[in-house]
């Protein structure tokens, strides 16, 4: 960033340079080109602008370039935003189930203050609590979450915090993840391996990867070589502003890779969030209906007349089941747009506005049927720990 500042500099100064000698040749050659003082005064002039031109453009670029230049600054920023999760599962007679995830704050009230975490983290628990220095602990409740996008939101008192004497926390910073590149740095932080708070260095290696989780779960993540381990699930990647760019969930489960971690984008994560704040849970669009791909195979196996998604069944009270989609229906076109597979037909749902419109061309019996419909909703249950 100091080296792209330099430049500009540099060039501003070689311009100022060349502009005032070419002037100075001009008044120095006696009657050479028979130069007027309008004419002085007019490149003069036209010099300044120039100046001022390429003074803005170097103020502009170092604001978007502005950030800390070394890790030990990036930590400092969100130290105070980040909280090592230890859970507990009370499994009866068997010993208790211990585990340790991160976690980040995003929001205060006058009697909370909400954190950030994956839902693997805190799923199933029974008792929460949450650190800032791995030493004093506070009790965390359950908020709310969203298993399909991994992010839930547990709080905690704040007296509960002062009881603890934890006073130096502070709400994080969200940063525009759509401004990331590939190579850009990053700080992932975490309680990794549940020995405490750690951060670990890396780049943005790649953007908009799909993952799928243990539990099925598919997830559009910002894939980082900084290392994510057991732990750090939860915590924050942080850009060189010290802002949250991303909700750290997953690492490649293989020996033989190094450097494959993902987070979950921040923009994506912060609208999940605060939906979990608002209500407790996450509405999304569901059409009420399982399918399968007519791939060339099928069609040729069963007869199939056409191409599209095979309707297996659909569930009473949903939009589906509405609108009179019935099993052995295919869709051949969605609002419009030629169905592809599966996929595409998952794609579509999750475009369409909860209570929007919904247009479907489906084969049956010999014939090209419309059917109409509003989309319909779910939502994720919840339940305290």
């Amino acid at each position: 960033m100091n080296s792209i500042r330099k430049i500009c500099i540099f060039a501003i100064f070689c311009v100022i340079m060349v502009s005032s000698f070419t002037l100075g040749w001009q008044l120095a050659a006696p009657n050479r080109d028979n130069v007027s003082r309008q004419e002085v005064e007019q490149m003069m002039s036209m010099l300044a602008a120039e100046i001022g031109r390429q003074n803005e453009q170097v103020q502009a670029l170092a604001a978007s370039t502005a950030g800390y230049n070394n890790a030990a600054d990036m930590f400092a920023a969100i130290d105070d935003s980040v909280v090592s999760i230890n859970v507990v599962q009370q499994l009866g007679w068997v010993q208790d189930r211990h585990s340790a995830g991160s976690g980040v704050i995003f929001h205060e009230t006058t009697e909370r203050v909400y954190i950030a975490t994956n839902y693997h983290v805190v799923q199933g628990a029974d008792v929460v609590t949450i650190s800032l220095d791995d030493i004093r602990t506070a009790p965390a409740g359950f908020v709310g979450g969203d298993e399909r996008s991994d992010l839930a939101v547990i709080s905690v008192l704040r007296t509960d915090l002062g009881a603890a004497g934890i006073d130096n926390y502070q709400v994080a910073v969200f940063g525009d993840s759509c401004a990331m590149q590939i190579g850009n740095f990053v700080l992932a932080v975490g309680n990794a391996y549940g020995e405490g708070k750690s951060a670990t260095l890396g780049i943005v290696s790649a953007l908009d990867k799909e993952i799928t989780l243990d539990v099925g779960i598919v997830l559009n993540v910002m894939q980082t070589d900084a290392a994510i381990n057991p732990g750090n699930s939860g915590g924050p990647l942080v850009n060189t502003r010290g802002e949250v760019i991303g909700i750290n969930t997953a690492r490649f489960g293989s020996a033989r890779s190094e450097g494959m971690g993902y987070a979950i984008p921040s923009n994506e994560a912060a609208e999940i969030l605060f939906q979990i704040l608002d209500g407790g849970n996450i509405m999304r669009p569901v059409l009420g209906v399982t399918f399968t791909t007519i791939t060339p195979e099928l069609q040729d196996l069963h007869n199939l007349p056409t191409t599209g998604v095979f309707i297996n069944q659909t569930v009473r009270g949903y939009a589906a089941a509405q609108m009179g989609l019935l099993p052995g229906d295919i869709i051949t076109y969605y609002n419009g747009v030629k169905v592809a597979d599966s996929d595409h037909v998952r794609e579509l749902i999750a475009q369409t506005a909860i209570g929007g419109e919904i247009g479907l061309t489906v084969y049956r019996d010999g014939q090209q049927v419309s059917l109409r419909g509003s989309m319909t909703s779910y939502h994720t249950s919840t339940t305290d720990f």
